[in-house]
């Protein structure tokens, strides 16, 4: 009976999970309100004072239970666009990446999986059509993929691979973004 009660449980807050996230790109955005969260300029701030240079895109997700502001910036010193997520319950970074192309030296020398693979890997776990992927190199000399997925379920999530091993290193889910993605 014990047993019985946990799985039912267990299967309802899966499926409160599912249908939180099922409609994250239709639905309305009440659920924020459930998160302390700063104000996304205190982020921006931080991003800037991180990576000087002009915002291109804003995005707001959750990793975990964590509530995350990442945002694109295209750098003034280098012309590049870095990744920059800040914790939005508590307003600090927590990660910064700088997208690179598939020309990228370090990107192809450290590589160990094709992106290819990658996607292969990802699409089996997280069902859809992936409607953006990029190539990152993190501050701490990491090489990612990054897809964006738009699932069968009708969800966006966003995946990172570790491009040395393959490996899932994240999967988050976007409840919105603002502006557009570098074509």
């Amino acid at each position: 009976m014990y047993k019985y009660k946990i799985s039912l449980v267990l299967t309802g807050f899966l499926s409160f999970l599912y249908s939180s996230f099922a409609d994250a790109d239709t639905r309305d955005l009440d659920d924020i309100k459930l998160y302390d969260i700063v104000k996304v300029e205190q982020c921006l701030d931080q991003a800037y004072d991180t990576i000087p240079g002009h915002a291109r895109k804003l995005e707001f997700k959750i990793e975990g239970d964590d509530p995350i502001y990442e945002f694109d910036i295209e750098s003034s010193k280098d012309g590049s666009t870095y990744n920059v997520e800040c914790n939005a319950e508590e307003g600090y970074i927590i990660e910064v990446e700088k997208e690179v192309d598939e020309n990228n030296l370090t990107f192809k020398n450290g590589a160990k999986i094709s992106i290819e693979q990658a996607r292969v890997n990802v699409l089996e776990i997280h069902p859809g059509r992936i409607v953006n992927e990029e190539r990152e190199i993190g501050m701490d000399g990491s090489l990612t993929y990054e897809f964006d997925i738009q699932s069968n379920a009708g969800y966006e999530i966003k995946v990172d691979v570790d491009a040395k091993t393959g490996d899932i290193e994240e999967a988050s889910f976007e409840l919105y973004e603002i502006g557009m993605e570098k074509e």
